[in-house]
């Protein structure tokens, strides 16, 4: 872990006054430099700002990281509305709204696929369009966060979390991915990793067929939201914004027409990320079906 103020020396554009940062950001800003600064802004926004009711985001907050048995990330939320412990305390005076808001967040962190249009439906009528957005945007934050903490074993810090760091850092210009002959050879290890995976029932059990089949029957399903059009999305970002090109993409239509800002700083994340990890394409890619294909998320 570095010194606070040589972390923040690390960081691209950072104030010349060093301030604040959490533990987790010392770990990390070593190695990943350019992506610790962008989950600090991250951070920043779904701990701040009028997309939610400072209560209800605390609620919320807590939740996810109690079901992620994070408490990292429970203290933050309680640093964030100290009122909290009260309110955990005497769980009758929660709002119906905010127990369904609670409920939906345990859920989306231990089974997500196993959400009903129900429990969705309570949520987004005790809060509406965008709020509700902006909760999946914070529970998609928290699940990665808590992760990330989890996996360092980054600790409390002895008077507890710090404030949200309200700073904006600079964003080199990403450089182009290696794709060429320099990439050839380094894959082999994929086929030695997955080797584990033939000896698991759970694992097999799901063929490419079920796949194909989920995927059809996903495509069956009333979607949980209404989707912005297009016309909608573009007047939100505006004229020749670059996110424009996900228009056809119908969840990205939800992100960027209900939470754009919200949308914008997380896709930063992961540019920031595969800056510089420098992760094997197939290898990032293997990953990612790993992680997909455990959430039974067939998108």
């Amino acid at each position: 872990m570095l010194t606070n103020d040589d972390a923040w020396k690390r960081l691209p554009g950072a104030p010349s006054t060093p301030q604040q940062l959490p533990m987790w950001a010392r770990m990390y800003a070593g190695p990943m430099p350019l992506a610790t600064s962008a989950m600090l802004e991250l951070d920043a926004m779904h701990r701040t700002g009028d997309r939610l009711a400072p209560r209800a985001r605390a609620l919320i907050r807590w939740s996810a990281a109690d079901a992620n048995a994070c408490e990292y990330s429970k203290a933050v939320a309680v640093r964030d509305f100290p009122e909290l412990p009260k309110l955990l305390a005497n769980p009758d005076r929660l709002e119906i709204g905010e127990r369904a808001a609670m409920l939906f967040a345990r859920k989306m962190m231990l089974r997500a696929y196993a959400v009903t249009d129900e429990e969705f439906k309570a949520v987004h009528d005790a809060f509406g369009e965008e709020p509700t957005v902006a909760i999946v945007s914070m529970l998609a934050f928290a699940s990665f966060h808590d992760r990330l903490i989890l996996a360092m074993n980054a600790p409390l810090e002895p008077d507890g979390p710090p404030p949200p760091l309200m700073v904006k850092f600079e964003r080199p210009k990403p450089k182009p991915h290696p794709m060429g002959a320099d990439m050839i050879g380094k894959t082999g290890r994929v086929a030695n990793a997955s080797k584990g995976l033939a000896n698991d029932d759970e694992w097999l059990r799901m063929t490419f067929r079920d796949l194909r089949n989920n995927l059809d029957q996903q495509r069956e399903r009333s979607g949980r939201i209404r989707v912005p059009s297009k016309a909608e999305v573009t007047k939100r970002l505006g004229e020749g914004h670059p996110a424009l090109w996900q228009n056809d993409i119908l969840w990205s239509r939800v992100c960027n027409g209900f939470q754009p800002e919200l949308t914008a700083a997380w896709f930063e994340c992961v540019t920031q990320f595969r800056q510089e990890s420098k992760l094997d394409r197939v290898f990032e890619q293997c990953i990612f079906w790993v992680v997909t294909r455990s959430l039974q998320c067939f998108y």
